[in-house]
Order: structure tokens, then sequence, then C-alpha cells
């Protein structure tokens, strides 16, 4: 079976950077180009897809779209450092340097960008995202839909609950209960 993408935005280039491999990618038809194929015409029976999407919602609403019968792989990049015991969810992305150290469940249809680390026993929901350099501590339950900036990080210990998103170069103290967007350092809840 074939392997594609779903997406053509900036990290599906990434994507294709870090696989060294040209793949199709399909879009929502009335974003067509040349160069992508209309997700009108993707064919499950044909391809093995990763939906290459940055934004947690966004790539689940698309997962969402898309037949039962679809089959999604997972890409781990050969620089990055997997340790014992961890379980990583169909459709993920792990990008390169990036480390997952002893007893961690990754969910499905995640995104490990470039240099993310997560540490020992902890458990990261379902499509989640983490960009470039971000880092979970030991022992932290991460929920579904959580979205991490660039160079953010979480103390060990400490629980984000579903749908927040974490800004740039923050840094998360104490347990997130509610959903929203939270920056600075300690971060707190700005919407």
């Amino acid at each position: 079976m074939k392997r594609a993408l779903i997406g053509f935005g900036g990290h599906a280039r990434e994507v294709i950077a870090q696989m060294k491999v040209n793949l199709p990618c399909f879009v929502d038809d009335s974003f067509l180009t040349k160069e992508t194929l209309p997700l009108s015409r993707f064919n499950p029976n044909e391809f093995e897809i990763m939906v290459a999407i940055s934004d947690p919602k966004k790539r689940m609403e698309i997962v969402g779209r898309l037949p039962k019968e679809t089959k999604y792989f997972t890409f781990i990049h050969p620089t990055s450092l997997i340790m014992s015991e961890v379980k990583i969810g169909h459709g993920s992305f792990i990008g390169a340097y990036s480390v997952i150290t002893t007893n961690i469940t990754i969910g499905t249809h995640c995104i490990l960008n470039r240099g993310n680390h997560i540490g020992h026993d902890s458990i990261v929901g379902d499509f989640f995202s983490a960009m470039p350099c971000s880092v979970i501590s030991g022992n932290c339950l991460i929920g579904d839909r959580v979205y991490f900036g660039t160079n953010s990080s979480v103390r060990e210990k400490i629980e984000v609950c579903d749908d927040v998103t974490i800004g740039l170069n923050s840094g998360v103290v104490k347990h997130i209960t509610e959903s929203g967007v939270y920056v600075g350092v300690p971060a707190k809840k700005i919407k």
C-alpha cells in the first residue's frame, strides 16, 4: 500500500523532508493546487496516510471525516531516542532528535516536531502537538487536543486537561484543569 499525507502546509513539508521521501499530499478540494491531490478522491484501499496538520483540532476533524477503513502510518525519525516500554499510537509523527524515555504512552495522531522530550511515566492523549524543543517532564498526564508551543515545558507530576494551548516559551508549574490558552512563566490563562 502506498503512503500519502493529508495536508500541504509547513508541517506536511517538514514531514516529507524528514522522511526523505516525496509523498503525495491530499488537501480539501477548495485548496487544490497542481502539487496536491483532491481529498474527495482519497481511496483508503490505495493509500495509508498521516494527517500532517499541526493544529490538533483540525487534525481530529479531518480524521473524523475520513472513511472508517482508513489505515494510518506512524513515522519515527531515525535520530529519535525511544527507550523502553514506550507505546506510540497510529498516525503519529516523531521528529528528529526527539527523546522519549521509559514507561510512556503517546496517543493516536500525535506530533512531536523536532527535539521534543517526554519524561518517564507520562501519558499523552490523542491529537497532541508538540512544537520544536518542547519538554514534558516525568509523571505527567496530558489530555487530548493539547498544543505545546516552541520551547514550552511542563514540570514533573503535572496534569493538563483536554483542549489546552501552551504558548511559546511558557512554563507549566501547576495543574491545568480548564481548557484555554496559557502563556508565560508560570503559565497563566489568557483566554
